[in-house]
């Protein structure tokens, strides 16, 4: 049976069934102890059923049973493994899983190594020992320490399901106050990878409690890979009660609600980060480069260019290139402020040093506390790595990018590092730039930056990692949305009206217009009531879905709400009118026209609407309006033929048609003429007129089109389908149909 049925059948509560699936894949696995196991639940639940037959009713029956399906889930996940370990022993995740349990490595031991060299690290780089031995000391020291964090996360990532035991020693390792931060966050990173190799609930504990950790760090990593977990394994949730308890109390904390909302939207700013990469690849970019004052970093500046988004004097110039560089700039800003990934695009080609061939320093937080960034202490220039260590407390970038970028500089020649050097101490020289750097010391990342760059380094371990295809990609099509509404287990937090008002309203700002609407009707009734711009967003989500009747519905709440708004009349008549409303759609276009009464556009709508209603007699004033103010207009006169036409005033209409013919001899007049004398019976010069369109048409499609947009309105007027057809007929045959 397939792994999927097996799934589903758990999914359903179909519990006998899933356990007769199971029997079949363990069995031929010949895996003892999943054997063993699975006799133990089917035992269970026999015993169980057995009971009930006889009348007696255990209490405990739906505990128990729940407790059961979490084992065949159990059991299902490990003997899934398990296959995978048989079948693709090269495989990067069972390369390390055999390397891993040949280790056996102790994590109480572990932690007491690393606490160890992290006190000898810290000692070292404050000791004032002779230079050469505190290098090779301190080298020596932090080699040992990267072996041992890459020897934890591998164990951990590969970890079986946890004893209490297992709990109780990564609780104490996040606890400990001597293990150095970073390192905790490893570890965090390496339980959410774990989990998703293999569901654990108890590793979901572990990041429920990592979340109330005092280093941000921790908590937004913990957090993020919550949200991520839940949202992979919402449908087998609802057999964890424990799990859901947990999210429900801590759903109680504003805090983490407003958490868990700004994670949201940075997730769904990465599914976004195709269409970002292509326009900052074809668009922004190429206008920024093209600009004489691209000059690169200004150190003075850097704050408030990339982290508050504000605007370089530099960049009001006079050219047309400076002024579009400008542009291009803020708009990059912008979309970086909101969360957009604007520097994948840039990075994503500078992850193949060595560093990035371990999978933990893909989420390894940035520092110069690695053998290869320690290295480049001696050997870069002092004033670069100031600079370095300046953008990572307040650039946008994620630690895997500092990382490239980092490697990058050291890549280039030594002229191009001299180079760079001198760029910086010109401007470390200007008055200002050693007060930001001074600042910089007390700088702390916020948590919606460390989540967001967190967000970003998981990105780019699923999309650029050697081995990120045999990862499950948490990032991928399949997860087309990120809103607590599609998940049971997520649910609870669109209680709060605020977060989820501000998350539809991101949606609705990004394009996602059928979330935006889901969110926005999650919202409770006695608050969006009496609130016309919400109405107003409503109706417009739904008007570019296409759901036009509701959309109306919509607006015409927020219109009751504030019948003042022009931007919701405007929008009224404009629905009204696509949904061929011309009634409701002209009573607003009215309204409009008191307030605008040259306005060419509404105009014309109303004399639209006027036709649709087939009210032609009325339509005239306001076409003959339209053909004054616009007596350029080809549109325009031709609309006017028309209605004279369908007024029965032929002779005017033909006098109109016939001038713009004369001067615009295109299909579209051309045609327009040519139904004229065939409504005049005068076939002959129909046709010539007809035969002269369809050679000036670029294609049939054109001519096909032009020749039947009046046929409604010729056939109210006495020239039939039939008689249409015919001539459309013999024009394509005595001309040639085109291929």
């Amino acid at each position: 049976m397939s792994n999927k049925n097996i799934y589903s059948e758990l999914q359903d509560g179909n519990l006998v069934d899933a356990l007769i699936m199971l029997k079949t894949k363990v069995d031929h696995l010949g895996d003892w102890q999943l054997q063993q196991d699975l006799e133990q639940i089917q035992s269970t639940y026999s015993t169980m059923l057995s009971y009930l037959t006889q009348g007696i009713e255990d209490p405990e029956a739906q505990s128990i049973r729940q407790k059961l399906i979490q084992q065949a889930y159990s059991i299902n996940d490990r003997a899934n493994r398990s296959i995978t370990l048989r079948k693709q022993p090269f495989n990067k995740y069972c390369q390390t899983y055999t390397t891993s349990r040949a280790e056996a490595l102790n994590v109480p031991s572990t932690q007491v190594a690393l606490e160890t060299i992290g006190v000898t690290i810290q000692g070292l780089l404050t000791d004032d020992m002779r230079e050469s031995i505190r290098q090779h000391d301190l080298g020596q020291a932090l080699k040992q320490h990267d072996e041992l964090m890459g020897k934890l996360f591998d164990h951990t990532w590969t970890s079986d399901i946890w004893t209490k035991n297992d709990y109780a020693d990564y609780s104490n390792l996040i606890a400990s106050e001597q293990l150095p931060a970073p390192d905790k966050a490893v570890v965090i990173s390496a339980v959410t990878l774990a989990c998703y190799e293999l569901f654990d609930v108890q590793k979901l504990m572990l990041l429920f409690d990592a979340y109330l950790h005092n280093d941000t760090e921790i908590s937004q990593r913990a957090l993020v890979g919550l949200i991520l977990l839940i949202i992979r394994y919402d449908n087998r949730l609802a057999f964890f009660p424990k799990v859901k308890s947990r999210f429900s109390l801590y759903c109680e904390n504003r805090q983490f609600v407003e958490d868990c909302f700004r994670i949201f939207m940075q997730l769904q700013y990465s599914k976004m980060t195709d269409a970002v990469t292509a326009k900052m690849t074809n668009d922004i970019m190429p206008a920024i480069l093209r600009s004489s004052r691209f000059k690169g970093i200004d150190l003075r500046k850097l704050d408030s260019e990339l982290t508050k988004n504000g605007e370089n004097p530099e960049w009001h110039q006079n050219t047309k290139d400076d002024s579009k560089a400008e542009k291009k700039m803020r708009q990059m800003a912008d979309m970086q402020t909101e969360g957009a990934d604007v520097y994948w695009t840039s990075f994503v080609s500078l992850k193949g040093f060595p560093f990035f061939q371990q999978l933990y320093h893909w989420v390894a937080p940035f520092s110069f506390e690695y053998p290869e960034t320690y290295q480049l202490t001696t050997t870069l220039r002092p004033e670069i790595l100031k600079t370095v260590k300046a953008l990572y407390q307040i650039s946008p970038f994620c630690s895997s990018d500092m990382f490239s970028f980092l490697f990058m500089i050291e890549s280039v020649k030594q002229m191009g590092q001299d180079v760079i050097a001198g760029q910086i101490n010109e401007q470390l020289n200007e008055e200002g730039a050693q007060d930001l750097f001074d600042q910089l010391k007390s700088h702390e990342r916020k948590a919606k930056d460390v989540s967001r760059c967190y967000i970003y380094d998981l990105y780019r371990l699923f999309k650029a990692y050697p081995y990120h295809s045999q990862l499950f990609d948490p990032f991928s099509k399949q997860f087309v949305n990120f809103s607590p509404l599609y998940f049971d287990m997520l649910r609870p937090l669109a209680d709060n009206y605020d977060e989820t008002l501000s998350l539809a309203e991101f949606m609705m700002r990004r394009g996602e217009y059928h979330d935006a609407i889901s969110l926005f009707n999650s919202l409770h009734p006695k608050e969006r009531e009496e609130d016309s711009d919400l109405w107003q967003k409503m109706g417009f989500c739904l008007q570019k879905i296409g759901e036009s009747e509701s959309a109306i519905k919509m607006y015409l709440t927020a219109y009751q709400l504030n019948p003042n708004s022009k931007w919701t009349v405007q929008h009224l008549a404009q629905t009204a009118f696509d949904a061929k409303d011309y009634t409701l759609a002209q009573q607003y276009i009215d309204i409009i026209l008191e307030d605008d009464e040259d306005n060419l556009k509404w105009l014309s709508r109303k004399a639209e609407c006027l036709f649709g209603m087939e009210q032609y007699e009325e339509s005239l004033p306001t076409l003959y309006k339209v053909a004054y103010l616009d007596e350029q207009s080809e549109k325009a006169q031709e609309m006017l033929a028309w209605g004279l036409l369908m007024s029965g005033n032929t002779e005017k209409a033909e006098k109109i048609h016939s001038e713009l013919m004369e001067q615009h001899p295109s299909v579209r007049n051309n045609i327009n003429m040519a139904h004229l004398y065939l409504l005049k019976d005068d076939i002959q010069q129909a046709y010539n007129l007809y035969a002269a369109a369809y050679q000036l048409a670029k294609d049939e499609e054109e001519f096909r089109k032009a020749f039947w947009e009046w046929k409604k309105y010729l056939n109210r007027i006495g020239l039939n389908a039939d008689r249409l057809q015919l001539m459309y007929d013999t024009v394509r045959m005595i001309q040639g149909v085109r291929s």
